[in-house]
């Protein structure tokens, strides 16, 4: 889809957009602002702040301005998503691929009955295994699935056994870019190692549709060296896009010390 049609989409869920200088930007925090094309590589003219009374802002930048960068974005990143194949992975990843595979029917979800049904329950079961902290109750989980299932925005590629979903993997695309949203999968199901095959099979869909260059799948977080582990073996390296970043002094220096690691995918340096 074109920025603008996902603007319209991110306005429809709530989100404050503005237009700035040919560039969608949402508020991410209250007064901080990025693109919503995260890599759409601005020129440098257009990484300005996009609303007078903002504290910060992010904008990846172009090739051709990348001098005038003052920060990067820490991204895990396929580049070369049409030579994507198993040969990618790395050999463990690839060996349980292959070998697990046969256990589970990956499907396309194109409405919310099997996530209304059981998808909460995946939810729950992925939060208590990987330890990640979520005030998401079942009523919010239920109201997020309205419009969830978006023709031609949002894919959803599940893993089933028989007719109980064991996981499932989202994701949209803007501009020829890919972006990986959530990842969810059973305690079970981590046993035959579904999170792998639900990521290659979404790159899989992605390089078939011909009109995808790259896939980010999230900011590097290097405080879960787990996940971070998981991507690159997944063929997805830590890669550095360069990048404008502007924060208010005052703020910049509390978050700095504060939050170290949210400060380090702001600005791709301590």
């Amino acid at each position: 889809m074109t920025e603008e049609e996902f603007a319209r989409w991110r306005c429809k869920e709530g989100a404050n957009i503005v237009f700035h200088r040919g560039c969608y930007w949402e508020e991410r925090r209250f007064g901080f602002y990025q693109p919503i094309h995260l890599l759409a590589r601005l020129q440098i003219q257009q990484a300005t702040p996009p609303m007078q009374l903002c504290w910060g802002f992010l904008a990846s930048l172009c090739e051709d301005d990348a001098v005038s960068a003052n920060g990067s974005i820490p991204i895990h990143l396929l580049s070369n998503i049409q030579n994507y194949d198993l040969y990618s992975v790395n050999k463990n990843s690839r060996q349980n691929i292959r070998k697990n595979r046969h256990l589970f029917n990956i499907v396309e979800l194109t409405d919310t009955q099997l996530l209304q049904e059981q998808g909460y329950d995946v939810f729950l079961s992925a939060m208590a295994r990987t330890q990640w902290k979520s005030s998401l109750s079942r009523e919010k989980y239920m109201v997020k699935l309205v419009d969830y299932v978006v023709p031609k925005r949002r894919l959803i590629i599940a893993g089933l056994n028989n007719t109980k979903l064991c996981g499932y993997i989202t994701g949209y695309a803007i501009n020829g870019t890919a972006y990986g949203e959530d990842l969810y999968i059973t305690t079970e199901a981590s046993e035959y190692n579904l999170n792998r095959i639900l990521l290659f099979e979404f790159v899989q869909v992605c390089r078939r549709s011909g009109g995808i260059y790259e896939f980010a799948i999230g900011q590097h977080w290097r405080e879960k060296p787990g996940v971070v582990e998981f991507k690159e073996r997944m063929g997805f390296p830590i890669t550095y896009i360069p990048a404008k970043v502007e924060i208010n002094p005052l703020i910049e220096q509390f978050i700095r010390w504060k939050y170290p690691h949210q400060y380090y995918r702001l600005t791709g340096h301590d």
